[in-house]
């Protein structure tokens, strides 16, 4: 018997998860006992559901980036450590990944002719992995595109409806073009579904992207954007998300630093020309019996670089990605759990009905990060305290509390908060101290006022006239009642971004 961890990460949260497996020799399969709360089916006990059926709800995909995966035996010791995306653990064990190899060739069997030759690895997370691959049809061009390969797990939630990344990608392209916001909305270009031993993948066809911003703001000095190039940012994000709320009438529920992207436009020529001064690999062949009856071996991503874009950063365009996570207006649940963590909305902790505002709450977050370098919400956990806890006493602390009238339609509130009555609390929710109602937090007694302008003034990383409009936009964006948040398009137009 082994047992496999793998840590998942997402917004500066990591998350340990624990499995058993055992080994197999040869062409044995793998069995599985699993130690957590849910059970992933196979693509096959799915295909062979009802779309209704009540199994369904037990399939859900990883919300964090896989980071590592770890096989170790009994005593602890480590039998195997994968290169990056598991590919060859199954879809019972939660992954099916789409084993690809460099050169392979990938067919869209709804286009005759239409096919896409993998040539090197961009990247992967917890439910899909991005290839570049080299685009031909009919005609004797060809040229570059981002193939997102899901897993067998995701794709199959994906046939039946239970996940909707197809369907918000293809509202997202076909709504309105001709809205400002739909340059900065990364477009599905054709969708496919191919086979590997695992099972069916489903294969989204995207235009290619450069880095993250993630992986951008670590390249900047101390790790932070210019005043001037984070409003650029916030600008354009605003502007997809007033095309995604408006015209697509979707939540997105993941903005995060690293579904935002760098939109570039270079030639076939340029990219042919990158990759034959640095052509891909894979990994060294690992030979591990009692894992795989064959070699496992892992083709290692290695993105492009951001072809164009400036080291100022003063032509900077971004693209809002992965609609991994978006729902229809519509098709809200609001018992359903959402968004990273630390960009986590109170009304999705608090069980309130949610809508587009939560979009709004983690555009706030991101103000602060892109500016100070560090999230603004430093949350903690103890034995008493869970991390919502301390979330809540945080939003508290910054921003004033919760109004009766908020905590009142929101279904976790007993979870949270006392019931025995309600506290009259002094908080400089601004420079200035306002008076609010709030309720009594169950497990934290002790609060430590303070203003965003001091968590900013603390950092030292903007001039002092910059940092009262920059936490006065903040604020605004972490309203915490979501029905007095303002939207995208007011957001366009404070004050803090006319000079953008």
């Amino acid at each position: 018997m082994y047992n496999l961890h793998f840590t998942c990460q997402s917004a500066g949260s990591k998350l340990l998860i624990f499995k058993r497996i055992r080994p197999f020799h040869r062409r044995r399969v793998f069995s599985l006992r699993v130690t957590a709360n849910r059970k992933l089916y196979t693509s096959r006990q799915i295909l062979d559901r009802k779309p209704d059926s009540k199994s369904l709800d037990h399939i859900r995909p990883f919300r964090e980036s896989v980071v590592t995966v770890r096989i170790s035996d009994e005593e602890g010791g480590e039998v195997f450590a994968s290169d990056e995306e598991p590919h060859f653990l199954t879809p019972k064990q939660g992954f099916g990944f789409n084993p690809l190899k460099l050169g392979e060739h990938l067919q869209d069997g709804q286009v005759l002719g239409n096919e896409y030759e993998v040539v090197r690895k961009l990247g992967f997370g917890a439910n899909s992995s991005v290839w570049l691959v080299n685009f031909s049809d009919n005609s004797t061009e060809k040229h570059f595109l981002a193939l997102k390969v899901l897993t067998v797990n995701m794709t199959a939630g994906i046939v039946y409806g239970k996940y909707l990344e197809l369907s918000s990608a293809r509202r997202v392209a076909d709504a309105n073009p001709n809205h400002p916001g739909y340059r900065h909305c990364l477009i599905l270009r054709d969708s496919f579904v191919s086979d590997s031993y695992h099972g069916p993948h489903m294969s989204l066809v995207f235009d290619v992207l450069g880095s993250d911003m993630l992986s951008l703001q670590r390249q900047q000095p101390n790790h932070v954007f210019p005043l001037h190039i984070t409003k650029r940012i916030i600008k354009q994000v605003l502007l997809a998300l007033d095309y995604l709320h408006r015209d697509c009438g979707l939540v997105h529920r993941d903005v995060k630093p690293q579904n935002i992207m760098v939109a570039m436009n270079p030639s076939d020529a340029t990219i042919s020309d990158y990759l034959d001064k640095n052509p891909a690999a894979p990994y060294e062949p690992r030979i591990e019996p009692d894992l795989s009856a064959d070699p496992i071996i892992t083709v290692k991503s290695q993105p492009l670089p951001d072809f164009g874009l400036h080291s100022t950063l003063d032509n900077l365009v971004v693209k809002l990605a992965d609609y991994g996570e978006a729902i229809p207006v519509e098709k809200i649940d609001a018992e359903e759990e959402c968004q990273p963590i630390l960009l986590r909305a109170p009304e999705v902790i608090l069980g309130h009905q949610y809508s587009t505002p939560i979009d709004i709450w983690s555009v706030g977050c991101l103000v602060f990060e892109y500016l100070i370098g560090t999230p603004l919400f430093q949350l903690y956990e103890s034995p008493s305290v869970s991390v919502a806890d301390s979330h809540l006493q945080r939003m508290i602390e910054l921003l004033g509390g919760f109004t009766p009238n908020f905590l009142s339609d929101c279904r976790n509130r007993a979870d949270y908060f006392d019931e025995k009555g309600q506290n009259s609390q002094i908080f400089p929710v601004s420079i200035t101290l306002i008076q609010i109602i709030v309720g009594e937090l169950l497990r934290v007694k002790k609060l430590f006022p303070r203003t965003i302008e001091e968590c900013i003034a603390h950092y030292g990383c903007l001039e002092d006239k910059d940092i009262v409009p920059a936490a006065t936009f903040i604020r605004r964006c972490l309203t915490i009642d979501p029905s007095l948040r303002p939207s995208a398009s007011e957001l366009m137009q404070d004050e803090w971004l006319s000079d953008i």
